[in-house]
């Protein structure tokens, strides 16, 4: 739908009563909606709050209605507004598109930052591997690394502020693209001096050891546990991280034993000297993607950095 008939609906069929208003309004609009907060919304656009508040307010009275009302959590939207969201966001899309695409990419001359959502272990692998193939085939390109969990990846992939993320997901929603980088299958890392786990792992002292796992928010009650409770069986989760990173080191260092993906542990096994074995139960997979929105499926240069991902984890197993 060309740019000047989306503008024109948003205007119709949703009562503006200022037919000349400020796009800026608009772009001010989304990114309230998106933090939910107009503090957080003025840090992004570089404004004050007052400043924020003040356009907040033009936008209200040309659209007749409060748009946000005041929560515990910051502001949350109203029914207007959330009318009126989706179309805002696709014609500030196609007026980002129309003035950011570029005909053509040449990493060679380009001076373009990618953000990339990756978790600090993938950090730890793959970045040096992404900056050295920059060194070499784009010496101006830069990157900024983002470690989120997934729904936050999703939100700043549709906000535009990030470009894509390597993550794992059930399902995405229809406005995004996807490919699959790689599978990793699942293994218990152990302390080379744990107490009753040496060359060997069953099931009864898998059960019988403490565990340490990843949890952003403290939950433990991860899908391995979900497994488990299939079977009648349970674990004891005596220490949850919020660092993929810091399990490997505490586990060489304690009688703790985690499990774990051989994507994220073998970086870790020689330089903490620690004991991997198969999981003795079974467990699926885990299959890792590149996701990104489709308003950048044909963007040159996102298509230049999607192929070089994908050709620096074409060999993990």
């Amino acid at each position: 739908m060309p740019l000047r008939q989306i503008i024109f609906n948003i205007i119709i069929m949703h009562k503006i009563n200022n037919t000349n208003i400020d796009l800026n309004l608009l772009k001010i609009f989304q990114i309230i909606y998106t933090e939910r907060h107009i503090t957080r919304a003025a840090e992004q656009l570089g404004m004050t709050q007052s400043a924020v508040s003040h356009c907040l307010q033009r936008l209200r009275h040309s659209l007749d209605d409060p748009l946000f009302i005041r929560s515990k959590n910051g502001v949350e939207p109203t029914a207007r507004a959330e009318e009126i969201a989706a179309p805002i966001q696709q014609a500030l899309t196609q007026i980002l598109d129309t003035v950011n695409q570029p005909s053509h990419f040449d990493p060679k001359t380009s001076a373009r930052t990618f953000h990339y959502g990756l978790p600090d272990h993938a950090v730890a692998q793959y970045a040096p591997l992404i900056l050295s193939r920059y060194a070499k085939e784009a010496p101006n390109l830069s990157l900024s690394l983002y470690h989120e969990p997934l729904p936050r990846l999703l939100e700043l992939i549709e906000a535009n502020r990030l470009d894509m993320a390597a993550c794992v997901y059930d399902k995405l929603p229809p406005r995004f693209c996807s490919c699959r980088l790689f599978t990793s299958r699942h293994v218990v890392i152990v302390g080379k001096d744990h107490p009753f786990i040496q060359g060997s792992l069953n099931l009864e002292d898998y059960l019988k050891a403490r565990h340490i796992i990843y949890s952003s928010d403290g939950n433990r009650t991860t899908y391995v546990d979900n497994i488990l409770k299939t079977l009648n069986l349970q674990r004891d989760v005596t220490v949850t991280v919020a660092s993929h990173m810091a399990g490997p080191v505490i586990v060489s260092n304690s009688d703790l034993i985690t499990t774990s993906t051989m994507e994220l542990a073998e970086p870790f096994l020689e330089r903490y000297e620690l004991q991997h074995f198969e999981v003795p139960f079974e467990i699926p997979d885990i299959d890792v993607h590149l996701i990104w929105h489709q308003r950048h499926d044909r963007d040159p240069a996102h298509q230049w950095m999607r192929h070089l991902t994908q050709d620096i984890t074409k060999d993990v197993t």
